[in-house]
């Protein structure tokens, strides 16, 4: 008997296939050293993986991982078209301010969780992290245009243990980019990660892939470590579109709240 798959297929996968290392664009952003400075270095970073290497391993990531991939992106092009209360009041929150407030905190629980058991609005999302067994930490908010550490393009919301041994945490990530352009009736986006709430503060970098999937969509892989591309996680950003294409990026990423 064939079975009919859940889910429609997305272009991230044909995208990243069809990628070769000229294609890449290189942030300024990450010509900075990995080291924990807020200011961006002025050359590439000695050590730093090639384009070549950035792209086989998210090549091989998705290879692995395309399932939580899959869910995550088309549960956030869902929610961002069949959601617009939701999607507003995230806009709504004052996330600049680095404090987490009890609402914020509220809103993106039962939206993650839902009530008794039953899941909420990203629920597909959540079912696919748990069945990855990678990742420990799921999140959601909303693009940015981020003045914090590199400043530039970068998301701010709030992330939660999955399995629940530690609260919430605000999160904020800026890769340097220029050029975000956000659809703010339908800015969302959802942040997976292996790392829990609290530990994330880190200079990272990656691969940014911009693709026209019915609705401006951008994914990205985030990396720790320059010299062994280390795997942090991955965010699809909604109602987000910076000119198509992909970029080499790097920045810094940090928890608050």
């Amino acid at each position: 008997m064939t079975t009919t798959p859940l889910l429609a297929p997305t272009p991230i996968g044909d995208v990243l296939e069809a990628l070769t290392p000229g294609d890449l664009r290189v942030s300024p952003a990450l010509a900075h050293n990995a080291v924990a400075s807020p200011h961006p270095r002025a050359t590439l970073a000695a050590g730093a993986p090639s384009n070549q290497q950035i792209l086989d391993a998210s090549k091989q990531f998705y290879s692995g991982h395309h399932a939580v991939v899959d869910a995550t992106t088309e549960n956030a092009k869902s929610v961002a078209q069949s959601q617009p209360a939701y999607v507003k009041q995230l806009n709504g929150y004052d996330w600049n301010s680095q404090q987490l407030t009890q609402d914020e905190q509220s809103t993106t629980s039962s939206s993650i969780f839902g009530s008794n058991g039953a899941g909420g609005l990203w629920g597909p999302a959540l079912d696919n992290v748990k069945a990855d067994q990678l990742f420990t930490t799921i999140g959601v908010g909303v693009s940015a245009d981020v003045q914090f550490f590199i400043g530039g393009a970068g998301g701010l919301g709030c992330v939660w243990d999955i399995a629940k041994r530690e609260g919430p945490k605000g999160y904020g990530y800026a890769t340097g980019e220029l050029g975000l352009r956000i659809t703010a009736a339908i800015n969302v986006q959802c942040v997976i990660f292996n790392q829990l709430p609290s530990a994330l503060s880190y200079d990272v970098f990656g691969l940014k892939v911009s693709i026209d999937a019915g609705i401006s969509l951008a994914f990205q892989m985030f990396y720790t470590n320059l010299s062994s591309l280390t795997l942090l996680g991955f965010g699809v950003g909604v109602g987000v579109g910076v000119g198509g294409g992909a970029t080499v990026f790097g920045g810094h990423i940090w928890n608050f709240g």
